[in-house]
């Protein structure tokens, strides 16, 4: 395929992108259809099935997008940080407020999660393992760097799951309930409190 042809087609997936994920926030995944994405997108329901098979293809590359957007806000925030101790907190900060903002964007998301539980549980897990997979990272340069002294290398996974964990709940709890997490779970706090464990 000659790089013009390959250039268009990612041009019109980014705009079926762009279209869905709107529909996709005002109404939900089950709400939308095909025929209000080609219709947003302003093409014919044929262009939407030559780049994907079906709305829920369409919704995971949506929410595919959205986590590279989060990954790459939390990588920018971290970049210049030169201590692995101020990056995991850097990291914790940051991936907790982008993902409670990308979050509020669909408030829908929650409710249909538990209806269509087949492919909110494979996204999840996508995201989970991305943003565990950074942390380890983090983990493995302070125990590299002698700043993580009481952790090893084979319990970065679990360390690293945990910390996502307990960022992903306090947000929860906020998304949920709606309030602002209450000043016993702040997360500055949350978050020295944990790295202080690894050393």
């Amino acid at each position: 395929m000659r790089t013009v042809d390959v250039e268009k087609e990612e041009q019109v997936r980014n705009e079926i992108i762009k279209a869905a994920q709107i529909l996709f926030q005002k109404y939900g995944l089950e709400k939308t259809t095909m025929e209000d994405i080609a219709a947003a997108l302003g093409k014919g329901k044929s262009t939407l099935y030559y780049y994907y098979k079906s709305k829920e293809d369409v919704f995971s590359a949506v929410i595919r997008r959205e986590r590279n957007e989060v990954l790459e806000t939390v990588k920018a925030a971290i970049k210049y940080v030169k201590s692995p101790s101020d990056q995991l907190k850097t990291y914790h900060l940051t991936l907790f407020h982008t993902l409670k903002n990308k979050l509020n964007l669909y408030p829908i998301f929650l409710r249909e999660s538990f209806m269509r539980s087949d492919i909110y549980r494979k996204l999840h897990h996508e995201n989970l393992m991305d943003e565990t997979n950074m942390a380890k990272q983090i983990l493995l340069d302070g125990i590299r760097k002698g700043e993580f002294k009481s952790i090893t290398e084979k319990d970065c996974d679990a360390i690293a799951l945990l910390g996502i964990t307990m960022m992903r709940g306090i947000a929860a709890h906020s998304l949920l309930s709606g309030e602002k997490v209450p000043e016993e779970l702040n997360l500055e706090t949350a978050s020295d409190v944990f790295v202080r464990g690894l050393k």
